[in-house]
């Protein structure tokens, strides 16, 4: 063999070593890629948070209304998010919560004393992730079918040393500027000599009207369910919708699904992005009463507000999803074998015929953990068990804040 020939073996051997080599890392970097990143969000899309509460909704509850709905076998909304974890929601005192303390400490990542909104034990406010998004030029709205003044929704656009101040609760909602908020409780607004569209004088000692304030500072005020279908979503940017004298009413009008739908498509046009808050403020009202029949209404009704978010998303990825309760209420249990007990609801019956019973323990709150489930970006970091001021850390690590998460106790 001439050296002519062992020159072009050589580098014909040696060009298809190279060609190995390269062929291999190209291929471990898109299967390293692939591993990484199993869903690719559009994060040049608005970014949203659309955070559901249910009051009063823990493992029982969220189990009651799956098994008349879908069954044993099926699953609700809130359970087909791929993030579950659980929420440790003890106040400040390591006592158990009411929903002014639990709230505060997912609005604002602190824990406090029961009866305290948004501000820690010696009574300074704390900042809150509505207040936050909307530093970032987020559009922000809060839906609830209790008043809007009540714990859960006060929260967030309130500080207020005594949850019962809700007259003083009304006017610092109206100052935040929040651009949806859809609820009961027009009664807060109004003073003691008038009435709204029902039949209850307002609670106001001060004589001023809210609503007719806010009605000069731009937003365009409801009171009737049929008048959010009938909005102009491409020219509203602040609309207030009060449905009650206080609580809303059973059957609702309108219902957790319609005013969430309406919120979303307001909210989603702000090319900044979009922070919402969704509270099932009645399933807590239910448990008290150890009312199984209306959990399981009020559950059913916050868990079809979730599909309306899950459709947002399924076409805006950029969302961040989260579902929890903000506590337990009635020491409920969801049993396939009655109890025999005298205050015992049911049988109430699943699709497919099985009877199932609810019994409770105490008309009151209990400690226990709530679930929590997500979907979407950060979405991850609410895997595992941790206090329910991780919940706020989390969103504001999708606010783009850069923190240090919490322990994740187990």
């Amino acid at each position: 063999m001439s050296w002519g020939e062992i020159r072009t073996i050589s580098f014909v051997t040696l060009f298809l070593l190279v060609l190995a080599v390269v062929l291999f890392l190209f291929l471990n970097v898109q299967a390293t890629k692939a591993i990484a990143s199993p869903v690719q969000y559009e994060l040049h899309q608005p970014p949203a948070i659309i955070l559901f509460i249910g009051d009063g909704m823990g493992e029982a509850q969220r189990e009651a209304g799956s098994w008349f709905s879908v069954g044993q076998d099926g699953q609700l909304n809130m359970e087909t998010l791929p993030v579950s974890g659980w929420s440790i929601t003890s106040n400040i005192s390591g006592t158990i919560t009411d929903s002014a303390a639990a709230a505060t400490a997912m609005a604002t990542g602190e824990k406090t004393l029961n009866g305290r909104i948004s501000v820690d034990i010696s009574g300074i406010s704390l900042p809150t992730i509505l207040e936050q998004a909307q530093e970032q030029g987020w559009s922000t709205g809060l839906v609830s079918n209790v008043q809007i003044t009540h714990a859960t929704p006060a929260a967030f656009a309130s500080h207020e040393i005594n949850r019962t101040n809700t007259i003083t609760i009304a006017e610092q909602i109206l100052d935040h500027k929040v651009n949806v908020l859809l609820a009961g409780g027009e009664d807060d607004w109004f003073p003691e000599t008038e009435t709204g569209c029902y039949p209850n004088p307002g609670h106001r000692i001060d004589g001023r009207n809210l609503i007719a304030e806010a009605i000069a500072g731009g937003y365009t005020y409801i009171c009737e369910g049929e008048d959010l279908a009938i909005l102009d979503f491409e020219n509203e940017t602040q609309v207030l919708g009060l449905f009650a004298d206080d609580g809303m009413l059973r059957p609702y009008t309108p219902t957790l699904t319609m005013m969430t739908t309406v919120a979303i498509e307001i909210l989603s046009r702000d090319p900044d992005g979009f922070f919402l808050m969704v509270e099932g403020g009645q399933i807590d009202w239910a448990a008290h009463m150890n009312d199984g029949g209306n959990v399981i209404t009020d559950v059913l009704g916050i868990d079809s507000a979730i599909a309306q978010a899950l459709d947002y998303a399924s076409i805006n990825p950029n969302t961040l999803i989260i579902v929890t309760g903000d506590h337990e209420t009635g020491g409920m249990s969801a049993d396939l074998v009655s109890s025999g007990q005298p205050d015992e609801d049911g049988p109430f019956l699943m699709p497919d015929g099985t009877p199932f019973y609810i019994n409770w323990t105490t008309i009151y709150h209990t400690g226990v953990d709530v679930p929590v489930m997500a979907f979407g970006p950060k979405s991850e970091f609410l895997i595992g068990t941790y206090e329910n001021t991780h919940i706020y850390e989390v969103m504001r690590r999708f606010l783009g804040w850069q923190v240090n998460l919490p322990l994740i106790h187990r």
